[in-house]
């Protein structure tokens, strides 16, 4: 199905050359209002950091520091860019990045101005901060624990997270260790132990999942409670699924409930549950405040960006050998990252022949397998310059880098204005535009 976006994308592609992406303020202004009518029916007030490391196009990034949205960073150029947009308390810190470069050094030493937080998720960061001069402003912490078999990525059955072992992330939310981290910040009054925090997953859409975390959040606060260490807020991360992307379990068992015929749990996952999330926050709510907890942090990156851009490319080559249908076209997996086997985002075609529907895969220019965007029923048979616009690509297309990368490509706005084309060191440094162009927004 064709929307005002496609057409508009489509429109672009007959006049410039192809590969491009598409910037849409207009579907990130949507997905900004449906996020903040979901936290307005929170039980707790609720403040909301976007994760800059989902897409830090400068043209989404001010959209979203306008509409009064906090940033989370996980890297001193995300710091940077952070800066340019917000003052130091309207800024989260996590991730292993912020040791890198000093950065959690520089923050730890500077007295007169601190973040909003600075998650904590290694002993050696505790001992950075707990250095901090008591004569500085306190700096507000959170301890980042992990929920033993819970974490992990939405989709994947069991065994897969058994393979993949503990997180790297954190504390066991089961264990002393993050009590530990808690006793080695008491009585420092250079720094306040103020959140728990706890990113549990990636195209979160299931309320029961919420449950489980929020139970196993309040029997740690309980044990912290238990040594004197009262928390506040409860920071809840990203991973929220924006609702454009339909995921479909993956896994050794699944694999194996299908050998045997047996029924199989729902098989796809697309809209988060807003709503019964929702109830599973008010579920707990009595508890949490009991135990301290008076405010919520979100940290949306996908539910906001990933609707907010589009890709345009142009089939450049056909090949049908028997049964077999192929269209290439000129943007690969490499440079759509986001794209994952067992998903599958909106795809639209702007045929150049009318025809009968024809069922073909579509794959990149790169000679290995891993470059395929599946099996797809175009509404006609493809010619070589028919155009394909990938939708819902706005989250980790620009930042990620992975094998066989070729030159991002560049970002235009609705307009078709140049919003950003790939520097030669990462997008947030910059670097000059081609004649002489200026960045918009």
């Amino acid at each position: 199905m064709i929307d005002s976006l496609h057409s508009q994308a489509f429109a672009l592609g007959r006049q410039r050359e192809t590969p491009f992406y598409v910037f849409s303020p207009t579907r990130l202004s949507s997905a900004l209002d449906r996020f903040n009518r979901f936290t307005s029916g929170l039980p707790f007030p609720t403040e909301t950091y976007y994760s800059y490391k989902t897409n830090y196009l400068p043209a989404l990034c001010d959209q979203i520091a306008d509409a009064a949205v906090g940033s989370e960073i996980t890297s001193p150029t995300e710091w940077a860019a952070a800066r340019q947009r917000h003052q130091s308390n309207r800024i989260v810190v996590n991730g292993i990045g912020k040791c890198a470069d000093g950065l959690l050094q520089r923050i730890a030493d500077e007295v007169s101005t601190a973040p909003r937080l600075v998650n904590l998720e290694t002993d050696t960061e505790v001992s950075i901060v707990a250095q901090r001069s008591p004569e500085a402003d306190p700096l507000p912490v959170g301890l980042r624990v992990t929920v033993p078999s819970v974490s992990g990525e939405l989709g994947r059955d069991p065994s897969e997270h058994w393979n993949r072992g503990v997180t790297k992330f954190g504390w066991s939310a089961d264990g002393n260790a993050v009590l530990n981290a808690a006793r080695a910040l008491a009585g420092n009054r250079a720094v306040r132990l103020e959140a728990l925090h706890l990113h549990f997953g990636s195209q979160l859409v299931s309320a029961a999942r919420y449950d489980i975390v929020l139970q196993r959040l309040c029997d740690l606060l309980q044990r912290l409670t238990s040594i004197g260490a009262t928390v506040s807020t409860l920071d809840l991360g990203g991973g929220l699924a924006s609702g454009w992307v339909t995921k479909r379990r993956t896994g050794p068992l699944f694999d194996l409930i299908k050998v045997l015929g047996l029924p199989t749990p729902k098989s796809q996952q697309k809209a988060p549950d807003l709503d019964g999330i929702t109830a599973a926050l008010h579920k707990h709510a009595a508890r949490l405040s009991d135990l301290g907890v008076t405010r919520l942090i979100l940290e949306p990156g996908r539910y906001l960006a990933e609707p907010a851009m589009v890709a345009v490319s142009k089939v450049i080559a056909v090949r049908r050998d028997g049964a077999r249908r192929h269209a290439v076209v000129d943007l690969g997996t490499n440079g759509l990252h986001c794209w994952r086997g067992n998903e599958t985002r909106p795809i639209a075609f702007d045929p150049s022949a009318k025809g009968e529907p024809e069922e073909i895969k579509l794959v990149g220019p790169l000679c290995h397998r891993s470059d395929s965007f599946g099996t797809v029923t175009a509404p006609s048979q493809l010619q070589p310059d028919d155009l394909v616009c990938f939708d819902a690509v706005g989250a980790y297309s620009l930042g990620d880098w992975v094998a066989n990368a070729w030159p991002r490509p560049p970002v235009l706005g609705e307009d078709g204005s140049l919003l950003w084309t790939p520097p030669s060191h990462g997008l947030i440094t910059g670097s000059p535009l081609p004649d002489g162009a200026e960045y918009e927004g």
